[in-house]
């Protein structure tokens, strides 16, 4: 299986959305593929967030071509995405990026798919002059700790977040 990462476009939003309605499950949330069809379709049209998704060569199961040793036909699978959301820092003086969320779907992890997504999104930031990504994740999700750390991201030992929920 080849696993290719590209930015996506409005012409995406339905398949970016249906994994999106899915990352939200995962977070105990209501299913509602069309609020997450339309959230997606408004991140994109309005520019307020950058998605990479990864798409999934997989193969079908129609023989394959003697002659080549090719399979017949295949095709694409959206298979994960990240979505960052631009900001500045107004002490750096410069863009930044929060990445919020990173979602492979359940039948295609531990292929390395989230590593890929997270390395595409550090090079677009390079590329686009981003200072810095910051994200968060829950203090017991360890594998997620675990392969942010393995690609250079430091847990903050100087700041203190709060939030309040309005």
């Amino acid at each position: 299986m080849q696993h290719q990462i590209r930015q996506a476009g409005l012409h995406d939003r339905n398949e970016v959305g249906r994994l999106f309605n899915e990352y939200r499950m995962f977070y105990n949330q209501n299913a509602d593929i069309e609020a997450a069809r339309q959230y997606i379709k408004e991140r994109l049209e309005r520019h307020e967030s950058v998605i990479l998704v990864a798409e999934t060569d997989v193969e079908s199961d129609h023989g394959t071509d003697e002659s080549k040793g090719m399979p017949i036909s295949s095709s694409l699978h959206y298979t994960g995405f990240v979505q960052l959301y631009p900001s500045f820092s107004s002490v750096s003086l410069g863009p930044i990026w929060v990445l919020n969320d990173l979602f492979v779907h359940p039948d295609y992890r531990q292929q390395g798919i989230a590593r890929k997504l997270l390395q595409a999104a550090k090079r677009l930031a390079s590329e686009r002059g981003v200072l810095r990504i910051s994200l968060s994740t829950e203090l017991s999700n360890k594998q997620a700790q675990a392969l942010y750390e393995s690609e250079g991201y430091a847990r903050d030992t100087k700041f203190m977040y709060y939030e309040l929920y309005v």
